[in-house]
């Protein structure tokens, strides 16, 4: 049977013949159909290696929680007495089996009468009797015990708020802050953004906001920037202290505060966002010159950055590589004018002419000096301190008094040296584009 008249052939141009766009269609057409057939298959298929991590995942984050709710339990119900004996009971067990690894084996032989334990009716009427006055209940002693241990309990959760970071606390409080942290970081692994949310929250109450000792903050800033939610990083770096010099703070600090002075929202404006972004310089000068200038001088210099995993405010370096490294900067750069703004006012207050810190204040928009723009003093200062350490942990070998380390632990050390030295290389770089050799005051 004969085709319709006015039918048009599918996939073809006027004259019939097939186009460049119906035969791209046709291959993006198969490609997806190869890609839902692998993801229907690994679905359906049993024992694979992204199924294996998943259980581990699950497996860690079921032990990390128990043995939360068992450290939970203890500060509620905190009792010295109680805790002292169950230290001297840990204390004894390890002596008996350091004890019985040290002694010789014994024969073994049976039993003799001495150590037999008189059960039922063969038992003495003082262990049976009430009337026999060396009688004592269990039950009401027990009972007595209990009374005692509750009129002497303290919930260490409410004493301690706020202080789970202080030296003077009992350890078994960093060791509920530790545990929680690693919850935290599990459920944000497994992508549970939620659950991760409420624990680092818990992590944040318990250490204070004054010196915390932990990474919650960073972690709670980055997930509520990925999540695109500035209103609830606002209220977060509120929290804070103003002297926190976390770079995943007040750097974020800055971007929103500049998103808001570019869309009009209510209550910003320039000088608020100039504030923020004068405030995260002083607080990682490093941070900033790698933000403004990654892309073509950065990038194709720094190797190995993807080694630098939780680096501290004591390491301000490793800070800014791992933060301009991360999903952070991508968060700049996709920020219509963010970067380009960086770079600008940095320039501005590198080239002006004068000296003086109070015209050089009134002039920069950032509010900045050139002495606060000086990346060379800190960089010698840090590597003159590496080195000096280095020197000490090898007469420290020599001397053998230190034990051997091994190779593992060398390769989780960040080599400080070798990353100040590419920093150095890619400033020079940048000096030398902008000539700014002979503006950068130096110590």
């Amino acid at each position: 049977m004969g085709k319709a008249a006015g039918s048009k052939k599918r996939g073809r141009g006027n004259n019939g013949l097939w186009t460049n766009a119906d035969h791209m269609a046709r291959d993006e057409k198969r490609n997806q159909k190869k890609v839902d057939q692998y993801e229907r298959s690994e679905l359906l298929s049993h024992g694979t290696a992204k199924q294996h991590e998943t259980q581990k995942l699950k497996l860690h984050i079921v032990k990390a929680n128990r043995h939360l709710t068992l450290l939970r339990d203890r500060l509620k119900s905190w009792d010295d007495v109680t805790e002292k004996k169950r230290e001297e009971e840990v204390a004894r067990k390890l002596r008996e089996e350091e004890a019985a690894k040290n002694a010789p084996k014994k024969r073994r032989r049976r039993l003799g009468p001495e150590t037999w334990k008189l059960r039922g009716a063969a038992r003495p009427a003082w262990e049976v009797y009430d009337f026999d006055v060396r009688y004592v209940c269990p039950h009401l002693k027990n009972h007595e015990d209990a009374r005692e241990r509750a009129a002497r309990s303290r919930n260490l959760l409410l004493v301690y708020k706020g202080k789970f970071g202080n030296p003077d606390v009992p350890g078994i409080c960093r060791e509920y802050l530790k545990t929680l942290m690693q919850l935290g970081l599990l459920y944000k692994q497994a992508k549970k953004f939620k659950a991760a949310r409420s624990t680092f929250l818990e992590c944040l109450d318990l250490d204070g906001s004054t010196e915390p000792i932990t990474c919650a903050r960073c972690h709670l800033m980055r997930i509520y920037m990925n999540a695109d939610r500035p209103e609830s990083a606002k209220r977060l770096w509120e929290r804070l202290s103003p002297k926190d010099t976390d770079v995943w703070i007040r750097y974020s600090q800055a971007l929103v505060e500049y998103t808001y002075w570019k869309n009009d929202e209510e209550g910003s404006s320039q000088a608020l966002a100039c504030e923020a972004l004068s405030n995260a310089i002083r607080a990682n000068i490093y941070c900033a010159y790698y933000l403004a200038f990654g892309n073509k001088f950065f990038d194709s210099v720094m190797e190995y950055a993807e080694e630098i995993e939780d680096a501290t405010e004591e390491e301000p370096l490793e800070e800014a590589i791992e933060y301009c490294n991360s999903e952070q900067r991508t968060s700049w750069e996709e920020n219509d004018g963010a970067v380009e703004w960086v770079q600008s006012v940095i320039l501005d207050a590198l080239q002006h002419e004068s000296t003086d810190t109070d015209t050089a204040k009134s002039n920069s928009p950032l509010q900045l000096t050139k002495e606060e723009l000086d990346w060379r003093g800190p960089i010698q200062r840090m590597e003159k301190a590496a080195k000096a350490f280095r020197k000490q942990e090898e007469e420290l070998e020599d001397k053998s008094e230190i034990q051997n380390v091994s190779d593992d632990q060398e390769l989780d050390e960040v080599d400080v040296l070798m990353f100040a030295g590419m920093f150095q290389t890619a400033m020079e770089m940048v000096e030398e584009k902008f000539g700014l050799a002979q503006k950068i005051i130096s110590p």
